[in-house]
């Protein structure tokens, strides 16, 4: 029960890594401006939103303990010691 509980953290941990990706590419914009002639040379715009990226951040904190324990459960042969 421990080790297959410990896998299910393992994969849930690999899920939440994949969302994090998906949240950060949601919070990061590219805009393309062109030239316009005697006034500015073409440029490149990056809009950064907040509240996708701390997301992301918090995904990652979350991905990161289920993994800990995860791996703790699985590499564990035997009960924790409860006193």
């Amino acid at each position: 029960m421990r080790k297959s509980l410990g896998w299910a953290e393992l994969g849930l941990a690999l899920l939440a890594v994949i969302g994090a990706v998906a949240c950060w590419n949601a919070g990061v914009r590219t805009t393309e401006f062109p030239a316009v002639a005697d006034v500015s040379p073409a440029y490149s715009g990056t809009f950064y939103s907040g509240s996708w990226i701390a997301l992301a951040a918090l995904v990652v904190t979350v991905a990161a303990l289920l993994m800990v324990d995860g791996v703790r459960r699985v590499l564990s042969g035997r009960a924790p010691y409860t006193g």
